[in-house]
Protein backbone atom coordinates (compact mmCIF):
# COMPACT_ATOMS: atom_id res chain seq x y z
CA UNK A 1 0.00 0.00 0.00
CA UNK A 2 1.44 3.60 -1.18
CA UNK A 3 0.98 6.86 0.54
CA UNK A 4 -2.17 7.46 -1.08
CA UNK A 5 -4.16 5.21 -3.68
CA UNK A 6 -3.24 5.67 -7.28
CA UNK A 7 -6.83 7.05 -8.34
CA UNK A 8 -6.06 10.51 -6.13
CA UNK A 9 -4.83 13.14 -8.37
CA UNK A 10 -0.97 14.24 -7.66
CA UNK A 11 -0.17 17.35 -8.04
CA UNK A 12 3.72 16.66 -7.11
CA UNK A 13 4.88 12.91 -7.06
CA UNK A 14 7.72 12.19 -4.41
CA UNK A 15 9.76 8.47 -5.32
CA UNK A 16 12.19 7.45 -2.44
CA UNK A 17 14.82 5.60 -4.36
CA UNK A 18 16.54 2.58 -2.73
CA UNK A 19 17.95 -0.94 -3.31
CA UNK A 20 14.55 -2.53 -1.66
CA UNK A 21 14.60 -6.16 -0.49
CA UNK A 22 13.10 -9.52 -1.23
CA UNK A 23 9.52 -10.20 0.84
CA UNK A 24 9.31 -14.11 0.89
CA UNK A 25 11.65 -16.75 -0.21
CA UNK A 26 10.66 -16.81 -3.96
CA UNK A 27 11.54 -13.24 -4.60
CA UNK A 28 15.08 -14.44 -3.13
CA UNK A 29 16.65 -15.62 -6.28
CA UNK A 30 15.16 -12.84 -9.21
CA UNK A 31 16.61 -9.91 -6.32
CA UNK A 32 19.67 -11.40 -6.41
CA UNK A 33 20.02 -11.88 -10.31
CA UNK A 34 19.01 -8.28 -10.57
CA UNK A 35 21.67 -7.30 -8.21
CA UNK A 36 24.78 -9.36 -9.74
CA UNK A 37 23.33 -8.45 -13.15
CA UNK A 38 23.79 -4.80 -12.54
CA UNK A 39 27.04 -3.28 -14.22
CA UNK A 40 26.41 0.20 -12.02
CA UNK A 41 27.01 -2.19 -8.78
CA UNK A 42 29.55 -4.42 -10.17
CA UNK A 43 31.50 -5.63 -13.22
CA UNK A 44 31.97 -8.92 -13.82
CA UNK A 45 33.31 -10.79 -16.97
CA UNK A 46 29.93 -12.49 -19.34
CA UNK A 47 28.20 -10.11 -16.72
CA UNK A 48 24.47 -11.95 -17.44
CA UNK A 49 25.66 -15.23 -17.35
CA UNK A 50 28.26 -15.40 -13.88
CA UNK A 51 25.72 -13.08 -12.20
CA UNK A 52 22.94 -15.36 -12.85
CA UNK A 53 24.97 -18.16 -11.69
CA UNK A 54 26.57 -16.40 -8.43
CA UNK A 55 22.66 -15.38 -7.77
CA UNK A 56 21.92 -19.03 -7.98
CA UNK A 57 25.26 -20.01 -5.93
CA UNK A 58 24.14 -17.19 -2.83
CA UNK A 59 20.47 -18.01 -3.03
CA UNK A 60 20.39 -20.63 -0.51
CA UNK A 61 22.80 -18.85 1.81
CA UNK A 62 20.72 -15.51 1.77
CA UNK A 63 17.22 -17.74 2.77
CA UNK A 64 19.12 -19.20 5.91
CA UNK A 65 19.98 -15.44 6.87
CA UNK A 66 16.46 -14.36 6.58
CA UNK A 67 15.43 -17.07 8.51
CA UNK A 68 17.98 -16.57 11.38
CA UNK A 69 16.50 -13.02 11.31
CA UNK A 70 12.79 -14.51 11.55
CA UNK A 71 11.13 -11.98 9.18
CA UNK A 72 11.87 -11.25 5.15
CA UNK A 73 13.10 -7.70 3.97
CA UNK A 74 11.03 -5.19 6.31
CA UNK A 75 11.98 -2.27 3.92
CA UNK A 76 9.40 -2.06 1.35
CA UNK A 77 6.55 -2.06 5.14
CA UNK A 78 9.09 0.57 6.74
CA UNK A 79 9.40 3.15 3.53
CA UNK A 80 5.63 2.99 2.97
CA UNK A 81 4.78 4.60 6.35
CA UNK A 82 7.23 7.07 5.90
CA UNK A 83 5.88 7.71 2.44
CA UNK A 84 3.23 8.32 3.97
CA UNK A 85 4.33 10.24 6.78
CA UNK A 86 6.19 13.04 4.12
CA UNK A 87 3.56 13.21 1.78
CA UNK A 88 1.20 14.64 4.66
CA UNK A 89 4.13 16.64 6.61
CA UNK A 90 4.70 18.23 2.67
CA UNK A 91 0.39 18.97 2.20
CA UNK A 92 0.73 20.40 5.68
CA UNK A 93 3.86 22.49 5.30
CA UNK A 94 3.60 23.42 0.97
CA UNK A 95 -0.24 23.64 -0.15
CA UNK A 96 0.97 25.32 -3.18
CA UNK A 97 2.56 21.95 -4.53
CA UNK A 98 0.25 19.71 -2.85
CA UNK A 99 -1.57 17.20 -3.18
CA UNK A 100 1.60 15.41 -2.40
CA UNK A 101 1.74 11.52 -3.25
CA UNK A 102 4.99 9.76 -1.66
CA UNK A 103 6.24 6.44 -3.05
CA UNK A 104 8.66 3.98 -3.29
CA UNK A 105 11.08 3.25 -5.94
CA UNK A 106 13.19 -0.15 -5.81
CA UNK A 107 16.39 -0.99 -7.92
CA UNK A 108 16.17 -4.76 -7.41
CA UNK A 109 12.41 -5.45 -6.55
CA UNK A 110 9.10 -4.60 -7.20
CA UNK A 111 7.66 -1.11 -7.20
CA UNK A 112 9.97 -0.36 -9.77
CA UNK A 113 10.98 3.37 -10.17
CA UNK A 114 9.50 2.63 -13.51
CA UNK A 115 6.32 1.28 -12.11
CA UNK A 116 5.62 3.81 -9.87
CA UNK A 117 6.20 7.32 -12.47
CA UNK A 118 3.72 5.03 -15.22
CA UNK A 119 1.42 4.75 -12.30
CA UNK A 120 1.08 8.56 -11.59
CA UNK A 121 2.45 9.48 -14.74
CA UNK A 122 -0.63 12.75 -14.71
CA UNK A 123 1.31 14.35 -11.75
CA UNK A 124 2.41 17.95 -12.41
CA UNK A 125 6.02 17.78 -10.85
CA UNK A 126 8.15 14.21 -10.00
CA UNK A 127 11.05 14.22 -7.91
CA UNK A 128 13.26 10.95 -7.35
CA UNK A 129 14.06 11.47 -3.95
CA UNK A 130 17.58 8.92 -3.39
CA UNK A 131 18.18 7.58 0.25
CA UNK A 132 21.25 6.84 -0.17
CA UNK A 133 22.74 9.83 1.49
CA UNK A 134 25.93 9.58 0.13
CA UNK A 135 26.82 9.33 -3.26
CA UNK A 136 27.90 6.02 -5.10
CA UNK A 137 27.73 4.75 -8.43
CA UNK A 138 26.66 1.46 -6.71
CA UNK A 139 23.55 2.87 -4.98
CA UNK A 140 22.49 6.61 -6.60
CA UNK A 141 24.00 6.67 -9.79
CA UNK A 142 22.60 2.65 -9.97
CA UNK A 143 19.16 3.67 -9.11
CA UNK A 144 19.44 7.00 -11.55
CA UNK A 145 20.61 5.58 -14.25
CA UNK A 146 17.86 2.75 -13.68
CA UNK A 147 15.37 5.55 -13.75
CA UNK A 148 16.58 7.03 -16.99
CA UNK A 149 16.93 3.90 -18.91
CA UNK A 150 13.13 3.65 -18.56
CA UNK A 151 12.56 7.31 -18.81
CA UNK A 152 15.02 7.54 -22.33
CA UNK A 153 12.12 4.71 -23.36
CA UNK A 154 8.99 6.58 -22.98
CA UNK A 155 9.04 8.70 -26.52
CA UNK A 156 4.81 8.63 -26.30
CA UNK A 157 4.84 10.57 -22.86
CA UNK A 158 6.90 13.45 -21.79
CA UNK A 159 8.58 13.32 -18.25
CA UNK A 160 11.48 14.99 -19.22
CA UNK A 161 9.60 18.71 -18.79
CA UNK A 162 8.15 17.57 -15.33
CA UNK A 163 10.98 14.88 -13.48
CA UNK A 164 13.97 15.68 -10.91
CA UNK A 165 16.02 14.26 -8.65
CA UNK A 166 17.79 15.62 -5.19
CA UNK A 167 20.91 13.47 -4.59
CA UNK A 168 23.40 13.44 -2.02
CA UNK A 169 22.93 14.88 1.27
CA UNK A 170 25.40 13.75 3.70
CA UNK A 171 26.35 17.21 4.58
CA UNK A 172 23.63 18.57 5.77
CA UNK A 173 24.00 20.05 9.16
CA UNK A 174 19.94 18.35 10.44
CA UNK A 175 21.34 15.15 8.90
CA UNK A 176 24.06 15.21 11.01
CA UNK A 177 22.33 16.44 13.97
CA UNK A 178 19.78 13.66 13.61
CA UNK A 179 22.19 10.68 13.62
CA UNK A 180 23.98 12.14 16.66
CA UNK A 181 20.54 12.33 18.50
CA UNK A 182 19.94 9.04 17.83
CA UNK A 183 23.59 7.97 19.06
CA UNK A 184 23.32 9.96 21.99
CA UNK A 185 20.20 8.25 22.91
CA UNK A 186 21.68 5.18 22.52
CA UNK A 187 24.85 5.90 24.55
CA UNK A 188 23.36 6.90 27.41
CA UNK A 189 21.16 3.88 27.31
CA UNK A 190 23.95 1.87 27.38
CA UNK A 191 26.05 3.55 30.12
CA UNK A 192 22.51 3.21 32.35
CA UNK A 193 21.55 0.24 31.89
CA UNK A 194 25.96 -1.36 32.10
CA UNK A 195 27.29 1.40 34.81
CA UNK A 196 29.22 2.33 31.89
CA UNK A 197 31.66 5.42 31.45
CA UNK A 198 31.88 7.40 28.20
CA UNK A 199 35.70 5.96 27.81
CA UNK A 200 34.07 2.47 28.39
CA UNK A 201 32.15 2.93 24.69
CA UNK A 202 33.44 2.45 21.48
CA UNK A 203 31.68 4.17 18.64
CA UNK A 204 31.99 2.45 15.31
CA UNK A 205 30.80 3.44 12.84
CA UNK A 206 30.13 0.84 9.75
CA UNK A 207 29.37 1.53 6.04
CA UNK A 208 29.02 -0.82 3.29
CA UNK A 209 32.08 -1.59 1.56
CA UNK A 210 33.31 -0.63 -2.48
CA UNK A 211 36.15 -2.30 -4.34
CA UNK A 212 39.54 -0.04 -3.51
CA UNK A 213 39.95 0.56 -7.15
CA UNK A 214 36.48 2.45 -7.47
CA UNK A 215 37.66 4.84 -5.25
CA UNK A 216 41.22 5.07 -5.83
CA UNK A 217 41.11 4.71 -9.46
CA UNK A 218 37.97 5.34 -10.90
CA UNK A 219 37.32 8.06 -8.58
CA UNK A 220 34.09 7.34 -6.89
CA UNK A 221 33.82 9.81 -3.62
CA UNK A 222 32.18 7.73 -1.66
CA UNK A 223 34.64 6.68 0.98
CA UNK A 224 34.96 10.46 1.53
CA UNK A 225 31.37 11.44 1.77
CA UNK A 226 30.87 8.50 4.66
CA UNK A 227 34.26 9.67 6.15
CA UNK A 228 32.72 13.26 6.00
CA UNK A 229 29.72 12.14 7.02
CA UNK A 230 31.66 10.67 10.31
CA UNK A 231 33.76 13.51 10.79
CA UNK A 232 30.71 15.95 11.23
CA UNK A 233 28.90 13.72 13.53
CA UNK A 234 31.51 13.34 15.72
CA UNK A 235 32.02 16.95 15.80
CA UNK A 236 28.92 17.27 17.80
CA UNK A 237 29.13 14.47 19.97
CA UNK A 238 32.37 15.91 21.25
CA UNK A 239 31.16 19.58 21.53
CA UNK A 240 28.14 17.96 23.59
CA UNK A 241 30.83 17.01 25.83
CA UNK A 242 30.55 12.72 24.77
CA UNK A 243 34.47 11.61 25.69
CA UNK A 244 34.54 8.03 23.65
CA UNK A 245 37.01 6.69 20.48
CA UNK A 246 35.32 6.78 17.17
CA UNK A 247 36.10 4.29 14.20
CA UNK A 248 35.00 3.93 10.61
CA UNK A 249 34.95 0.07 9.02
CA UNK A 250 33.58 -0.89 6.00
CA UNK A 251 30.76 -4.08 6.03
CA UNK A 252 29.17 -5.98 2.81
CA UNK A 253 32.01 -7.03 0.56
CA UNK A 254 29.31 -8.04 -1.95
CA UNK A 255 31.17 -9.46 -5.25
CA UNK A 256 34.60 -11.56 -6.01
CA UNK A 257 36.34 -12.05 -2.79
CA UNK A 258 39.89 -11.94 -4.34
CA UNK A 259 38.55 -7.87 -4.61
CA UNK A 260 40.69 -5.89 -2.75
CA UNK A 261 37.87 -3.93 -0.31
CA UNK A 262 37.74 -0.98 1.52
CA UNK A 263 39.67 -0.81 4.76
CA UNK A 264 39.57 -1.57 7.72
CA UNK A 265 36.66 -4.28 7.67
CA UNK A 266 34.25 -4.28 10.59
CA UNK A 267 35.05 -7.16 11.83
CA UNK A 268 38.25 -6.28 12.05
CA UNK A 269 37.89 -2.87 13.79
CA UNK A 270 35.57 -4.98 16.25
CA UNK A 271 38.58 -7.56 17.16
CA UNK A 272 41.20 -4.71 18.08
CA UNK A 273 38.56 -3.22 20.50
CA UNK A 274 39.89 -2.40 24.22
CA UNK A 275 37.19 -1.11 25.14
CA UNK A 276 34.20 -2.77 27.38
CA UNK A 277 31.64 -1.96 25.25
CA UNK A 278 30.96 -1.65 21.22
CA UNK A 279 27.84 0.80 19.90
CA UNK A 280 27.82 0.38 16.10
CA UNK A 281 26.17 2.95 13.71
CA UNK A 282 25.22 2.02 10.68
CA UNK A 283 26.47 5.15 8.87
CA UNK A 284 25.30 4.33 5.07
CA UNK A 285 21.53 3.68 6.12
CA UNK A 286 18.72 5.14 6.76
CA UNK A 287 16.20 2.13 6.51
CA UNK A 288 16.48 -1.36 8.33
CA UNK A 289 16.94 -4.18 6.11
CA UNK A 290 19.21 -7.28 5.91
CA UNK A 291 22.76 -5.67 7.06
CA UNK A 292 21.41 -4.39 9.51
CA UNK A 293 19.37 -7.20 11.19
CA UNK A 294 21.47 -9.48 10.20
CA UNK A 295 25.29 -9.24 9.31
CA UNK A 296 25.65 -6.20 12.16
CA UNK A 297 22.64 -7.42 14.62
CA UNK A 298 23.56 -11.35 14.20
CA UNK A 299 26.99 -11.36 12.56
CA UNK A 300 28.98 -8.41 14.66
CA UNK A 301 27.37 -9.06 17.47
CA UNK A 302 28.98 -12.65 17.72
CA UNK A 303 32.31 -11.23 16.93
CA UNK A 304 31.80 -8.68 19.52
CA UNK A 305 30.94 -11.41 22.28
CA UNK A 306 34.47 -12.49 21.58
CA UNK A 307 35.72 -9.43 22.62
CA UNK A 308 33.74 -6.84 24.65
CA UNK A 309 31.02 -7.23 27.45
CA UNK A 310 28.31 -5.42 25.78
CA UNK A 311 26.96 -4.51 22.05
CA UNK A 312 24.46 -2.79 20.29
CA UNK A 313 23.30 -0.61 17.69
CA UNK A 314 22.28 2.39 17.02
CA UNK A 315 18.59 2.23 15.49
CA UNK A 316 18.31 3.52 11.82
CA UNK A 317 16.21 6.13 11.21
CA UNK A 318 12.78 4.71 9.82
CA UNK A 319 10.07 6.15 11.66
CA UNK A 320 12.03 8.65 13.55
CA UNK A 321 9.63 12.31 13.44
CA UNK A 322 12.81 14.16 12.65
CA UNK A 323 13.77 12.25 9.37
CA UNK A 324 10.14 12.65 8.15
CA UNK A 325 10.84 16.05 9.08
CA UNK A 326 14.29 16.18 7.53
CA UNK A 327 12.73 14.86 4.02
CA UNK A 328 10.10 17.11 3.93
CA UNK A 329 12.84 20.12 4.66
CA UNK A 330 14.91 18.64 1.43
CA UNK A 331 11.90 18.72 -0.51
CA UNK A 332 10.28 21.82 0.10
CA UNK A 333 13.99 23.41 -0.90
CA UNK A 334 13.92 21.56 -3.79
CA UNK A 335 10.57 23.00 -4.79
CA UNK A 336 11.27 26.12 -3.54
CA UNK A 337 15.00 25.66 -5.91
CA UNK A 338 12.46 25.46 -8.60
CA UNK A 339 13.71 21.85 -8.90
CA UNK A 340 17.10 22.03 -9.84
CA UNK A 341 18.65 18.74 -9.89
CA UNK A 342 22.27 18.30 -9.05
CA UNK A 343 24.17 14.89 -9.01
CA UNK A 344 27.66 14.76 -7.93
CA UNK A 345 29.65 14.63 -10.90
CA UNK A 346 30.42 11.44 -13.28
CA UNK A 347 33.66 9.70 -11.59
CA UNK A 348 37.23 11.47 -12.97
CA UNK A 349 37.43 7.91 -14.75
CA UNK A 350 34.03 7.13 -15.16
CA UNK A 351 33.39 3.57 -16.66
CA UNK A 352 29.28 3.42 -16.91
CA UNK A 353 28.05 3.97 -20.17
CA UNK A 354 24.87 5.68 -18.89
CA UNK A 355 26.45 8.00 -16.36
CA UNK A 356 26.90 11.21 -18.31
CA UNK A 357 23.59 10.72 -20.20
CA UNK A 358 21.23 10.53 -17.15
CA UNK A 359 23.23 13.37 -15.40
CA UNK A 360 22.26 15.37 -18.95
CA UNK A 361 19.04 14.06 -19.35
CA UNK A 362 17.76 15.01 -15.59
CA UNK A 363 19.47 18.32 -16.48
CA UNK A 364 21.94 18.08 -13.39
CA UNK A 365 23.77 21.15 -12.27
CA UNK A 366 26.64 19.38 -10.43
CA UNK A 367 27.48 20.71 -6.70
CA UNK A 368 31.13 19.67 -5.09
CA UNK A 369 30.31 19.00 -1.80
CA UNK A 370 33.20 18.74 0.72
CA UNK A 371 33.98 16.76 3.50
Amino acid sequence: MNSKKSDNPAKTLVVLLNMGGPQNKEEIHPYLKELFQDRELLKLPFQKILGRFIAWRRTPKIQERYEEIGQYSPTKAIMESQCEGIANKLDQLNPESAPHVCVSGFRYCSPRTGEMIQQYKEAEKIILFSQYPQHSCCTSGSSFCDAYRWLDKQNKFDYKSKISVIDQWWDRTDYSQLWAMLIQRKFEEMKKEHGLKDEDIRIIYSAHSLPESYCLEKGDKYNEEIQGSVNRIEKILQETGMRHEGALAWQSKVGPQRTKWLTPSTPHVIAETKQKAILMVPIAFTTDHIETLDEIDIEFRGYADEVVDHFARVDCFNMEEKFIDLCAQLLIEHINANYKSSIRPCCVNCEGTDCASMRKYFGSTPVHATA
